[in-house]
C-alpha cells in the first residue's frame, strides 16, 4: 500500500505571555498562546516574536479542525483603541490570508485596552503554511503596527493511511469477537452447505473524498488456504466498483467454489452428527477494494490514475470479515395455492431450490401457537391433501424442510461407520383456510 505522510508545519512554540512593545507608537501585545520567537544557540532573542496558529488535523471529508481562537491583548497608555482595526497583510501573501484568517475585535474594549481575537475563516481553508502574513492594525487608515504572523493548516495527501480505513465500519454485516484472533470480523449471510454455488454479499461505504475502483480477492495467491475459495459473480477474482464516486456504497456478491464447498459440508456433517453443532462462523481475510488515485497525480513510485490505487484490506493487511455456514436447510417454504372442500383441504407449494429430505406439514386452528406435525413427505413431493376437517372452520397450516445429514468414518481398515441426523429449517409462512360449510 502507498503510504504519503502528512505534511504539518513544524515550529518551536513558546507557551507563555510575551510582552512586544512598540516604541513609535506605545502599543503593547501579549498573549497566553503559541508564539514563536526566533533566538541563537545561547538563547538570545534576535528577532521579532511570531504568533503563530495551527490546525493540527484534517479529517477524510478534507476539513479541518478548528482550533481554539488566539487571543492577544494590546494595550496603550496615549492610544484610544476603540477605534482601532485589524486586518490581514496582503502584500507579504499574496492576498491568502484575507481569505484564511478571520480577525475581530472584543466589542468590550475600552479606551487603554483591546483584545483581539485570531482563528481560520472556516474549516475548509485548503492546506497552507504561510511564513510571511502579518496582521496590520490600523487607525484612520493608517498602520500603526504590525504584527509578524504564521500559520498552518494539514495536508492529508494519501487519507486512505488513516486508521479508519484499517477498521471494520465501512462494511456492512454484525460484528463478533474471535478470540484466536483476539480481534472482531463481521458475519454478512448465511451459506448452506448442500447448496449449489452458495452466495454470501457485503455492502461497502467508500470513505473520504476519493472514489472505488475495484474490489479484489486473493491478495496473497496462496493456494493452499481456504481464502481461495470465492469468486465473484462473474468468476473472476476482480471486479470493477459500479459506484465508483467517494462516500458511495457497493455491494459485491460471492460465490463459493465447489471445492470449498465440499470441505465446509465434510466439517458440518462431522460436527453436525457428532456434537449436534449445525452451524459455524467462517472467517476469510481476503476481501480488499482499491481506491482511485486522484486528480492524474503520480506518486514517488511512477504509478498514476491508470495503475493501481490504494488497497485497502485483503490478506496483506487483513480485515476479518465472515458468514455462517450451515447444514440446515436455507430458505423459507411458501404454500402457493389450496383447493378446499366442506371436510379436505389440498395444499400446493414451492419447493426449495436447496436440496432438503422432505418436508414436514404443521396444522393448528390458532395462528400463533398449537401446531402439530401432521405430515411428513418426500422431497419429490410438493402438495398434500388434508382429510376429515370440520365444516366452516378455520385452520393455519405450515411447512418446515428437514435435511438428513451423514457422515461417515473408518473404524478399521475395512470397517466403516456412519452417523445420521435430521436437520430442521425454518417453519415456513403460515396460511389460513377455512373450509366450506
Amino acid at each position: 500500500m502507498k503510504k504519503i505522510l502528512v505534511a504539518l508545519m513544524s515550529m518551536t512554540l513558546l507557551f507563555t505571555t510575551i510582552p512586544v512593545s512598540a516604541a513609535e507608537d506605545d502599543i503593547t501585545v501579549t498573549t497566553k498562546q503559541s508564539c514563536y520567537t526566533p533566538t541563537n544557540e545561547n538563547n538570545e532573542v534576535i528577532g521579532e516574536t511570531v504568533y503563530t496558529l495551527s490546525a493540527l488535523k484534517r479529517d477524510y471529508y478534507q476539513r479541518i479542525d478548528m482550533p481554539i481562537e488566539h487571543e492577544l491583548m494590546l494595550t496603550s497608555k496615549t492610544i484610544d483603541l476603540r477605534k482601532i482595526t485589524a486586518e490581514m497583510d496582503t502584500e507579504s501573501d499574496k492576498g491568502l490570508g484575507k481569505k484564511d484568517i478571520r480577525l475581530w475585535f472584543d466589542d468590550g474594549r475600552t479606551e487603554n485596552e483591546a483584545r483581539l481575537e485570531v482563528n481560520f475563516a472556516n474549516d475548509k481553508v485548503t492546506t497552507t503554511l504561510n511564513q510571511n502574513a502579518g496582521i496590520l492594525i490600523k487607525k484612520d487608515g493608517k498602520v500603526i503596527k504590525r504584527l509578524p504572523f504564521m500559520y498552518s493548516t494539514p495536508a492529508l495527501t494519501d487519507e486512505h493511511d488513516a486508521p479508519r480505513f484499517h477498521t471494520l465500519s465501512p462494511w456492512s454485516g454484525t460484528s463478533k469477537y474471535n478470540y484466536d484472533l483476539e480481534d472482531y470480523y463481521k458475519i454478512s449471510g448465511t451459506v448452506d452447505v448442500y447448496a449449489k454455488n452458495p452466495k454470501i454479499s457485503y455492502t461497502y461505504k467508500a470513505l473520504g473524498t476519493y472514489g472505488l475502483k475495484n474490489f479484489l480477492l486473493n491478495m496473497d495467491n496462496d493456494k493452499t488456504k481456504t481464502n481461495n475459495s470465492f469468486t465473484f459473480t462473474n468468476g473472476k477474482i476482480t471486479i470493477g466498483a459500479k459506484n465508483g464516486n467517494p462516500g458511495q456504497k457497493n455491494t459485491v456478491t460471492l460465490v463459493c467454489k465447489s471445492s470449498y464447498l465440499k470441505f465446509l459440508k465434510t466439517q458440518l456433517a462431522k460436527a453436525y452428527c457428532q456434537k449436534k453443532i449445525a452451524t459455524i462462523g467462517e472467517i476469510f481475510d481476503d476481501l480488499a477494494v482499491e481506491y482511485r488515485n486522484v486528480n492524474g497525480k503520480t506518486y514517488e513510485n511512477g504509478i498514476g490514475d491508470n495503475g493501481q490505487g490504494c488497497v485497502i484490506g485483503g490478506a496483506m493487511d487483513p480485515i476479518y470479515l465472515g458468514f455462517y455456514a450451515t447444514v440446515k436447510p436455507a430458505g423459507k417454504v411458501k404454500i402457493t395455492s389450496y383447493k378446499k372442500t366442506k371436510r379436505t383441504i389440498k395444499l400446493k407449494w414451492k419447493k426449495l431450490s436447496t436440496p432438503v429430505s422432505g418436508y414436514m406439514i404443521y396444522r393448528s386452528t390458532r395462528k400463533s401457537s398449537g401446531y402439530k406435525k401432521i405430515k411428513t413427505v418426500s422431497s419429490k413431493t410438493s402438495s398434500y391433501t388434508n382429510k376429515r376437517l370440520k365444516r366452516g372452520k378455520t385452520y393455519y397450516y405450515k411447512i418446515r424442510p428437514y435435511r438428513t445429514v451423514k457422515y461417515s468414518y473408518k473404524t478399521s481398515k475395512k470397517k466403516t461407520k456412519t452417523l445420521s441426523r435430521k436437520a430442521y429449517g425454518s417453519y415456513g409462512y403460515v396460511k389460513k383456510i377455512k373450509t366450506k360449510r
